[in-house]
C-alpha cells in the first residue's frame, strides 16, 4: 500500500513537470542551436540537488515577472531531459543508452551534486566491460579529468596496466588528446608492436587534420608535410628496427621525407646490413635447395692447415647479394685403400736405428757468457 501511495505522489510530480504548471524558474540549457527551456519547479530542485539549494538561494539570481532565469551552457538538453525526469519520478533507464550518454550523465549528476546516482551510474556502466574497452580514450580521459569517480579510475588503471595497446583498439582512438598519445607511446611503447603504431599514428593524423584524404596513395607533397608536422614528436619513440623489411618498405619508406636524412639513413643501414642473414636462413629458398653459405671456413687438414692469418671467407668474382655458393663441381674424396692381409711391420720398410754416440774423453767445454766461447 505505501509503495502505491509513493508512485501516486510520484505521478503527480511527473505530471506538472510534463505541463510545466506551477512553474516558478526557467532554464536555458545547452548550446546554440542545441538549446531550450525547461520550466521546472525551484522547490522541487533545491529538495534534490544541493547544487541548486545553493545556485538559487544566490544574490546573483535573475527574476522577472517573478520567474527566475537560470541558464546551464554546459549540459546537453538530451542529459538535463534524462536528469529532470529522475528528480521529478525517481526513474531512470541507462541500459538503452550509450557509454557517451551515460557518462555525460555521470558528469552532470556530480555538478548537480547527485552522489548516489554518481555511484548507481558508475556501477551500471561497470557491468559492460566490452562497451568500456571500445570507449577506452573517452574512460582514460573521464578517469584523469573526475578522480572523485573511484570505481571508473580504478577499471581504467587496472585494464590499461595490463594490456596498453587497448587505447589502440578502441573505437574511439583517434580523439585521443596528442599530449596523452605521446606519453603512452613514449613509456610503453615495449608493450606495443612498432608498426601498429605506425599505422595508429596515421589513422589519428589523418582525422586530426581535415588536409589529409584518408587514401593515403592520393597524398601530395603538401599532406605528406602536413603529416610530418603531426607526428614529429613521436618519430623518436618508435622503434623502427622491429619493424620487418616488408612492413618497411610497404608502409614506411613512402613517407621517408618525413624522417631527419641522418635518422632515416641509420634505419636503412639496419635493413639493409643487420638483418639480412636472419632472413636469408628463413627464406623458402635457403631452406629447400641444399647449399653452401658464402662466407666459409676451411677445416683444418695436413694439406691445407687452418691459418687463421688468411682469408679463406673471400671467393672473387662475387658480390654480396648472392644468397648461396654450390660447390658441385668439387669431385667426392678418393675411397679409403683396401685393407692389408700381412701385418704392418712386416709391410713397412726396414729403418736401421741411428748409432750411439759415446762421450768424448777429457773436460767438458764451458759455456763463458754471453758472445763467448767454449
Amino acid at each position: 500500500m505505501n509503495t502505491e501511495l509513493s508512485n501516486l505522489l510520484l505521478r503527480g510530480y511527473t505530471k506538472i513537470l510534463e505541463t510545466g504548471e506551477f512553474y516558478d524558474i526557467e532554464i536555458l540549457v545547452g548550446e546554440q542551436p542545441n538549446t531550450k527551456i525547461f520550466r521546472l519547479h525551484s522547490f522541487v530542485l533545491k529538495v534534490c540537488s544541493p547544487y541548486f539549494r545553493t545556485a538559487l538561494s544566490s544574490n546573483w539570481i535573475k527574476i522577472e515577472n517573478n520567474i527566475i532565469k537560470f541558464k546551464k551552457p554546459n549540459i546537453s538538453v538530451k542529459v538535463f531531459d534524462i536528469l529532470t525526469k529522475f528528480i521529478y519520478s525517481g526513474k531512470l533507464e541507462l541500459e538503452n543508452n550509450n557509454v557517451k550518454t551515460n557518462v555525460a550523465l555521470l558528469i552532470a549528476a556530480d555538478e548537480l551534486c547527485l552522489s548516489d546516482l554518481c555511484i548507481y551510474i558508475e556501477k551500471c556502466l561497470l557491468k559492460n566491460v566490452e562497451l568500456l574497452k571500445q570507449n577506452f580514450v573517452l574512460i582514460q580521459d573521464i578517469s584523469n579529468k573526475f578522480t572523485q569517480f573511484i570505481y571508473l579510475s580504478q577499471f581504467y588503471n587496472d585494464t590499461f596496466q595490463k594490456d596498453p595497446s587497448l587505447i589502440f583498439k578502441a573505437n574511439d582512438f583517434t580523439t585521443i588528446k596528442k599530449e596523452i598519445l605521446l606519453d603512452i607511446i613514449a613509456n610503453k611503447n615495449h608493450f606495443l608492436n612498432p608498426i601498429e603504431i605506425w599505422d595508429k599514428l596515421m589513422e589519428w593524423a589523418i582525422d586530426q587534420s581535415n588536409e589529409l584524404p584518408s587514401d593515403v596513395t592520393k597524398w601530395t607533397d603538401i599532406n605528406v608535410t602536413i603529416f610530418k608536422k603531426l607526428i614529429q614528436p613521436f618519430i623518436s619513440h618508435i622503434n623502427f628496427q622491429e619493424i620487418t623489411r616488408v612492413d618497411f618498405f610497404q608502409k614506411i619508406k613512402p613517407f621517408k621525407n618525413v624522417f631527419d636524412d641522418k635518422f632515416y639513413i641509420k634505419i636503412l643501414e639496419h635493413y639493409s646490413f643487420n638483418n639480412i642473414h636472419d632472413e636469408l636462413m628463413n627464406s623458402p629458398e635457403f631452406i629447400s635447395e641444399p647449399s653452401m653459405p658464402f662466407f666459409i671456413s676451411p677445416p683444418s687438414s695436413p694439406l691445407m692447415p687452418n691459418n687463421s692469418n688468411r682469408n679463406y671467407n673471400y671467393i672473387p668474382g662475387r658480390s654480396r647479394s648472392m644468397r648461396s655458393v654450390r660447390f658441385n663441381s668439387i669431385p667426392p674424396p678418393p675411397p679409403p685403400p683396401p685393407p692389408v692381409s700381412q701385418p704392418i711391420s712386416q709391410s713397412m720398410p726396414h729403418i736401421p736405428p741411428p748409432p750411439i754416440r759415446y762421450p768424448l774423453p777429457g773436460p767438458r767445454p764451458h759455456f763463458r757468457g754471453r758472445g763467448g766461447r767454449f
